[in-house]
């Protein structure tokens, strides 16, 4: 059953800690529009660094849940942390890379010349320069994360329900909502002229995403079923990761 628009969902979400205080800290741009005259620029440019941290949070994720699966499970936690370093970093390049167009096109074309492309560490300086205090409230960002990972984690025990393959596989959603987002803010923007609303909505979607997969976390189930969050419920099943290292199919032991 679809609970997205059940408010009993969002009432048990919104009592857990972890969600509120994601809340809050998803809203914090807000107060960059207001009082620092924050554009959509600086937001999507912190979107993107935020995308970065969550990268760089998940490197221990996959290291720790494969560990706990004895040698075997560390050493393909290893070997999917160095291919998740290059296919995600290369993932977040090119779309760091599209976002500086973005930059270029909301700054004028003479900004272009000024805008790094393709370059990693050249693009994460320029976006922590793209608004007054943008590195501030990434720092909030990066205490956020390094929250989930020791409470939800490792003191929770979250890693018990976990594998290497569906932790290197969570933040790429990440991506594809800030994708819907800018999509969602354009359209604001063009079709009804007024920036500010195009801002806004970006944020107030990115808000409504943190508290389903905070609450998630916390143990809320999804608000919405279907093939894919199956799918993810079977990547994300220690019994399927422990019968993929044995060569075992997902949906059953190995024939003989």
């Amino acid at each position: 059953m679809n609970r997205l628009f059940d408010p009993a969902y969002w009432g048990r979400a919104l009592t857990q800690p972890v969600v509120l205080l994601g809340l809050a800290i998803d809203l914090l741009p807000v107060y960059g529009v207001i009082a620092w005259g924050w554009n959509a620029v600086p937001l999507v440019l912190l979107y993107w660094m935020e995308n970065i941290v969550a990268g760089a949070a998940t490197l221990p994720r996959i290291i720790v849940s494969g560990a706990s699966y004895g040698a075997l499970g560390l050493l393909a936690g290893l070997g999917l942390s160095v291919f998740f370093v290059f296919h995600y970093g290369l993932f977040c390049m090119v779309h760091g890379t599209f976002l500086m167009g973005f930059a270029a096109f909301a700054s004028g074309p003479q900004a272009m010349a000024a805008i790094p492309l393709m370059d990693l560490q050249g693009m994460f300086t320029f976006s922590l320069n793209s608004g007054l205090h943008v590195d501030w409230i990434l720092y909030t960002i990066v205490g956020f994360q390094a929250l989930l990972f020791v409470w939800e984690f490792l003191i929770k025990g979250e890693w018990k329900n976990s594998n290497p393959m569906a932790e290197m596989f969570a933040p790429y959603g990440r991506i594809i909502v800030l994708h819907f987002g800018l999509f969602l803010g354009a359209g604001a923007l063009f079709v009804l002229g007024q920036p500010m609303i195009g801002v806004l909505a970006l944020i107030v979607f990115r808000a409504i995403w943190g508290v389903i997969t905070n609450a998630g976390r916390a143990g809320v189930p999804l608000p919405f079923e279907g093939s894919w969050n199956q799918a993810v419920k079977q990547m994300s099943n220690r019994e399927s990761f422990e019968k993929a290292m044995r060569g075992e199919k997902l949906d059953g032991p190995s024939e003989p």
